[in-house]
């Protein structure tokens, strides 16, 4: 009979919405020990007490692979702990059970519960997403300002983010010439084009490639002789020999017909030989 063994947890939260402490009610052992994921000073694997759980805390951040493996085909009572889920190497996740710790940020309400006259402070991410919607949706612009010089996104970034994102926003233009025209201006000119309002955050959509670039370069001509492509194919002699070099692709976008290599039709002897009577 196969023996079924249990895949470790894996829990997936941000900082202060008790990942830790989610682990050490996931452990099931009453003795366990805690190792960050970089620096796990277990020298030999199968030595170790299998009455004692194993906490594997940041797996995101430079996992020790072999060895994490190692504990976890050991049998060993094995918890590990990551901030996301997307940095995690593919070979650990697919051993674990993934569970997520959720949202509940505990340090805003111990900071609540100290000072009860606080302000709710907000974590924003150093990824351009997070930045954007923030951009968006923050309605303290100082606080703002204070993210982007954190972080200093780079402008143009940030900047085809927010277009993107708030197209009808005409402030946005004198942002962009601040970027051009260099200085410290363009941070608090971001900062400050908009107020903190609902929205979602769309992406820039990439600009697809011309490939007229390609196509000139195939039939000896500059990248930038594209202009000249189109009058050189009204040619017929010109546009028999472009068709045979370009594929059939290239040749739509030029409007040409590529001749189809036409096939021998080699007839079948059907005349039944001697072993076949």
């Amino acid at each position: 009979m196969k023996t079924k063994t249990k895949k470790p947890i894996l829990v997936v939260g941000k900082s202060g919405t008790g990942v830790t402490t989610k682990a050490k009610a996931l452990i099931n052992s009453k003795e366990y020990r805690i190792f960050y994921a970089n620096d796990i000073s277990i020298s030999d694997v199968y030595s170790w007490p299998l009455e004692i759980g194993i906490i594997i805390e940041d797996v995101h951040h430079k996992p020790d692979k072999d060895k994490i493996l190692d504990l976890i085909h050991s049998g060993r009572n094995v918890v590990l702990t990551s901030k996301n889920k997307k940095e995690v190497s593919k070979v650990l996740l697919d051993c674990c059970q993934v569970k997520m710790a959720g949202t509940k940020n505990y340090y805003q309400i111990i900071l609540r519960a100290r000072a009860k006259n606080s302000q709710n402070f907000k974590i924003v991410d150093d990824n351009i997403w997070a930045l954007t919607s923030a951009y968006i949706k923050m309605s303290d612009r100082d606080e703002y300002l204070t993210v982007l010089n954190t972080y200093r996104p780079p402008p143009m970034q940030i900047l085809s983010w927010a277009v993107a994102s708030q197209p009808n926003n005409l402030k946005l233009m004198h942002v962009s010439k601040a970027m051009m025209n260099g200085g410290d201006y363009f941070y608090p000119l971001l900062a400050y084009s908009k107020l903190g309002a609902y929205g979602g955050v769309i992406p820039p959509q990439r600009k697809s490639m011309s490939p007229f670039p390609t196509i000139c370069r195939k039939l000896g001509l500059r990248a930038s002789d594209g202009y000249l492509v189109r009058d050189l194919v009204k040619n017929q002699e010109y546009s028999r020999w472009a068709a045979k070099i370009l594929d059939d692709k290239e040749c739509k976008v030029l409007g040409i017909k590529k001749e189809r290599k036409r096939r021998v039709s080699v007839k079948k002897d059907r005349t039944k030989k001697l072993e076949e009577y």
